[in-house]
């Protein structure tokens, strides 16, 4: 990691309007008297050469008031409120259609039990030191000066970076709670071990006041931009907060048999199907969500299912079991709906592909009804080869369901029902060009003309005309 900082550099990972915003809100801040920073995940991952999406400025040396003076004339912005103190002002600037945050040094006392209960007041004189111990980790906690192209760093954050070290800047951190799930994301976008401090004061934190909404975004963090999604949940396991996410705590003590599983327990088989996962996004963010959130639950059934005998340890119907898991994960987050049933359907039938695969006939038939019951086989495809790899590079049987995956993407691509449903070839109209009127019993023929394309009895419109001519006459 280079531990130097130029401006230019930020050409090079920023939008180029967005980074001209930037630059000039600075020009117009420091010829003003004020000294304004770059601050937080700018500089973090800048640091880090990652592309740098949103802007934070910390100006030093002018009030709150003054800034928007300044800046009124030349940009359109709004201003943060807080809703706890009368509409007061969070002290923080948003510049329209952009993604630049502009903030003052500030002093922030907490009011009520809530992440967002917070009384803000603006420091008139303030040294780094005191404005980066209201900062979550060190890493957070570096600033750039762009007038001077320097970086100033009062509490060892390029360091921490560099020893991929998760630090709290102070006792403060326990201020926030929802600090340890941005602690869980970090970890897994950074690839980040935790500081003992940092566990200590997550040991004594709870969950219980922040809202759904918010834990759901740092979840949805870790799958989708987790690099090493599995030191996430082991930072989380470390800090004692797995307990909060009880379908996940119970894997952490579920067994499985160590031949076809040399990894160990169903939490680290989660652990190794998510880095897989992480490892070949698509970049499309339905798809990647859906797929992450499935990788992640997709065995939350195994510890209310694990049998042994003889034969070893098993899980016989931890699929099924693990739906109504699932749906409760992401319920008790308010996950999108669509998001719940999509994640729910993938965990239920992840285990289907390897009875199809096994069928001595009819598969293509077996295949177009899982394609009517999933609808994204190509999304049921992915979870099995990340779960089927997820065994510690060990080869073992479940390198068949690997194998078992790859012929289920051929497949489907070759009935072309990989990225969609079966399309009814016979519809109603068909029904009404043989004289038939419409009646109840019209649903039930088409229905009956549906299951008989999903068994395979016709592929075709003229197959499916004289299958329907048979059952009408």
């Amino acid at each position: 990691m280079n531990t130097e900082l130029h401006v230019s550099k930020y050409s090079t990972l920023a939008e180029p309007g967005l980074l001209l915003a930037v630059k000039r809100i600075c020009e117009l801040l420091a010829g003003c008297g004020g000294q304004p920073y770059l601050v937080g995940g700018c500089v973090r991952d800048a640091l880090l050469n990652i592309t740098v999406a949103d802007f934070d400025i910390e100006v030093f040396g002018l009030t709150f008031g003054h800034i928007q003076e300044i800046l009124k004339p030349h940009f359109k912005f709004t201003v943060q409120k807080c809703r706890l103190c009368n509409g007061a002002s969070f002290c923080v600037i948003k510049i329209s259609e952009s993604s630049i945050d502009i903030s003052v040094p500030r002093a922030e006392t907490k009011i009520g039990p809530k992440h967002t209960d917070f009384q803000v007041q603006q420091l008139r004189e303030c040294s780094l030191m005191e404005a980066a111990n209201r900062r979550d980790f060190t890493i957070n906690a570096v600033y750039f000066d762009v007038s001077n192209n320097r970086i100033c760093d009062p509490c060892g954050g390029v360091a921490d970076l560099s020893k991929k070290i998760l630090r709290n800047v102070s006792d403060k951190f326990s201020e926030d709670p929802l600090r340890v799930l941005r602690g869980m994301q970090f970890a897994a976008r950074f690839s980040m071990t935790s500081s003992e401090s940092v566990v200590q004061l997550a040991n004594a934190l709870t969950p219980k006041e922040l809202s759904p909404e918010r834990i759901f975004c740092e979840w949805r963090k870790l799958v989708l931009l987790g690099v090493k999604p599995s030191m996430g949940l082991h930072f989380l396991k470390n800090c004692g907060w797995t307990q909060f996410f009880p379908e996940i705590d119970a894997l952490i003590y579920c067994e499985q048999d160590p031949y076809r599983h040399p990894e160990g327990s169903v939490f680290e088989h989660t652990c190794l199907t998510l880095d897989l996962y992480a490892a070949d996004r698509t970049g499309i963010y339905e798809d990647d969500l859906v797929v992450g959130f499935a990788a992640l639950c997709h065995d939350f059934g195994k510890p209310q299912t694990t049998t042994s005998d003889k034969r070893g340890i098993h899980h016989y119907g931890h699929d099924a079991a693990g739906t109504s898991l699932a749906r409760s994960f992401l319920e008790n987050m308010h996950a999108p709906k669509q998001l719940i049933g999509d994640v729910e359907t993938l965990v239920k039938y992840h285990m289907v592909v390897r009875d199809i695969f096994k069928k001595d006939a009819g598969q293509d038939g077996a295949v177009l009804r899982l394609a009517s019951e999933v609808g994204r086989l190509d999304r049921l495809v992915r979870l099995c080869e990340y779960d089927g790899n997820g065994r510690g590079g060990c080869w073992r049987p479940g390198q068949y369901k690997v194998q078992e995956a790859s012929w289920l993407r051929e497949t489907a691509q070759r009935l072309g029902v990989l990225k969609n449903k079966p399309v009814p070839i016979i519809l109603g109209r068909d029904l009404l060009a043989l004289g038939l009127h419409p009646s109840p019993k019209f649903n039930e023929i088409l229905s009956r003309c549906f299951k008989a394309q999903l068994d395979m009895k016709f592929s075709e419109r003229d197959g499916g005309l004289r299958f329907l001519k048979k059952i009408c006459s």
